[in-house]
């Protein structure tokens, strides 16, 4: 089973089934209607997004790659490139389904993506750009149609963007070195693994607290992402753990799992 949930996370999979429920969560607590088209287009989107990056990644590699992310995507070139081809089709016959405002958001959000995938290696700082993306297009297929439900809930998509930001640059602090050995760029790299620990600490700290006291005052559906906060200090706090085997990637992807006990709570 872990074998097989471990091919899932190295296809970034579970990437996009965490964004999928995620979606579901949203559009329950808006009580939006959901066309299921526009829910399994994100999902496919989303592992578009993560298979390109790491094909880009690793194209130009000249030797064999470290982590075991980016040697999987070198060995399967070919056969993952094909097949984002081939999703990407499948993605265009999907939209054609979805509701008209989440249609014109996804056009919107396309040539963003387009142009984040072009000029990824010179962003200085590509995880925020990812985790707003992220945050965005995981919204769009749960868009209640009306700004003031979707402000009525301001702390919950600040959170998810948030705690998406803090995981990814958890997985580059957690990578620093492999990515700098490869010549591949991250916030890591950058400006350094302490700067990058400072930056994820001041974001755990703050969002745990306020997690806290918007579960306990506005929504108590805010305890979800109280224990999204709770995951990720852990991998963070057992590092020497977590960094074994990439232990990391797999928990830290798992945490958007966790709005779906949200799908199962009558609010």
């Amino acid at each position: 089973m872990l074998r097989v949930y471990r091919l899932l996370n190295l296809l970034s999979l579970d990437v996009a089934f965490g964004a999928i429920i995620t979606a579901l969560f949203f559009s329950k607590v808006w009580q939006a209607p959901v066309r299921y088209y526009g829910v399994v287009a994100l999902g496919l989107t989303v592992w578009i997004i993560y298979t390109t990056d790491r094909l880009m990644d690793v194209r130009k590699l000249k030797q064999s790659a470290i982590s075991e992310r980016h040697k999987f995507h070198q060995n399967n070139y070919k056969v993952l490139s094909i097949a984002v081809g081939l999703t990407i089709v499948v993605v265009c016959i999907l939209v054609l389904f979805v509701r008209p405002a989440v249609l014109a958001g996804g056009l919107l959000l396309a040539p963003l993506i387009a142009l984040y995938l072009l000029l990824q290696k010179k962003l200085p700082i590509k995880e925020l750009i990812v985790a707003l993306m992220y945050t965005f297009g995981v919204l769009l297929p749960a868009w209640p149609g009306s700004w003031n439900i979707l402000f009525s809930e301001a702390g919950m998509i600040a959170q998810l963007f948030f705690i998406a930001l803090t995981n990814l640059l958890l997985f580059a602090w957690f990578e620093e070195s492999a990515d700098r050995a490869m010549g591949q760029h991250s916030m890591a790299t950058r400006v350094g693994k302490w700067a990058v620990a400072r930056c994820i600490f001041v974001l755990m700290g703050c969002g745990m607290v306020f997690s806290l006291f918007y579960a306990s005052m506005f929504n108590p559906q805010g305890w979800i992402f109280f224990c999204m906060w709770l995951c990720l200090v852990v991998v963070y706090t057992f590092q020497s753990y977590f960094g074994m085997a990439e232990r990391y990637r797999l928990w830290g992807d798992a945490v958007f799992y966790l709005p779906a006990i949200g799908l199962f709570i009558n609010r």
